[in-house]
């Protein structure tokens, strides 16, 4: 657990380059992008076997709220986190800006190393 814990946290601040979600093969997908101390790391992020994930964009009022993305925009993902246990039945929470993406998945590949949940 401590070795998943200690692979999400270098994706912290990183710039999501690609989302997907695939309802077909229960995955969630991402490339994110991470410069630190101006080193520049790649890595592609997949949660299998899901079977729970939500999406809540901003909160409070501001969640009705159209965003219009300007040229160059982009989502950071301003954090991310594992839970064993927790009151929902999500033991992942990706923070993208204002907005949470909630996954209940078995098993996390973090560049092609596999990390189960």
């Amino acid at each position: 657990m401590n070795e998943l814990k200690l692979q999400l946290n270098k994706l912290w601040a990183g710039t999501i380059e690609n989302l997907k979600i695939d309802l077909l093969n229960s995955s969630i997908a991402l490339k994110i992008r991470v410069i630190e101390n101006g080193v520049l790391s790649n890595f592609e992020v997949i949660f299998y076997e899901i079977s729970t994930h939500y999406f809540i964009k901003n909160s409070g009022e501001n969640r009705l709220e159209n965003i219009q993305v300007e040229e160059g925009g982009y989502l950071e993902l301003t954090s991310i986190d594992y839970f064993e246990t927790s009151i929902s039945s999500a033991n992942f929470a990706l923070e993208i800006w204002s907005s949470m993406l909630f996954i209940e998945a078995k098993k996390n590949a973090i560049n092609g190393v596999v990390l189960d949940a």
